[in-house]
């Protein structure tokens, strides 16, 4: 692991470890895209009574940079209530998907309809 990857696992840890006691973040990696900002919104997202997890998805990029901030935009909401989301960051785009305490695709939508509240700012 070089020195890169460690710091910034351990500044997410940073943002994320305060909120709750277990780690609640999983994925393949623990790169989040955006910067300080991206680390903001996860904890954010953590921060919410109904999440019990965020798994990081692949990063992709486009061809062209886009020049736009940090965005994020709820995809879908499957049937177990579990939310699809993208993170897009100039020319990155990340999946997220945020595992939650809901059962039926209908109380996702509601939790979905409050993250996309939070995240007004975002946009």
């Amino acid at each position: 692991m070089d020195f890169k990857l460690k710091f910034f696992t351990r500044s997410l840890k940073i943002y994320i470890w305060p909120l709750r006691n277990s780690v609640v973040y999983s994925g393949r990696h623990k790169t989040v895209i955006g910067d300080r900002d991206g680390l903001k919104l996860i904890g954010e997202i953590l921060s919410h009574r109904a999440v019990k997890r965020v798994i990081f998805g692949r990063i992709e990029t486009k061809g062209a940079r886009t020049g736009h901030g940090l965005r994020f935009k709820i995809t879908r909401v499957d049937e177990k209530g579990n939310i699809r989301a993208i993170l897009s960051y100039g020319s990155s785009n990340q999946e997220i998907h945020i595992i939650t305490t809901a059962s039926t695709s209908e109380e996702g939508m509601k939790i979905a309809e409050e993250l996309s509240k939070l995240f007004k700012r975002f946009d």
